[in-house]
């Protein structure tokens, strides 16, 4: 019986190990994504900005240097029930 229970804390710890894995891969994709539309829009007309999308929430911020755009997303959703976010960084090219 205590090989079973640590059988199954083991599987508790996998699991939540594989759904925060899932949840920062989601959360990369939609800064990815973010990074893509702002290096599409015409460097005058960036600009920052939030936006939330099926319970995730996306933040952005842009600092203009001399030749780029300093752009940080904050992506904000829930893993294993907390609310947690992660950060992206890019410098884009003006």
């Amino acid at each position: 019986s205590v090989g079973l229970l640590a059988l199954a804390g083991t599987a508790s710890v996998i699991l939540t190990t594989l759904t925060s894995t899932q949840s920062r891969t989601i959360a990369a994709g939609v800064a990815e994504s973010r990074f893509e539309r702002i290096r599409a829009t015409a460097c005058p007309a960036r600009a920052s900005g939030s936006t939330r999308t099926r319970g995730i929430t996306e933040s952005w911020t842009l600092d203009r240097l001399a030749r780029a755009d300093d752009v940080t997303v904050a992506v904000t959703f829930l893993s294993n029930h907390q609310s947690r976010t992660e950060r992206f960084r890019s410098f884009l090219p003006c």
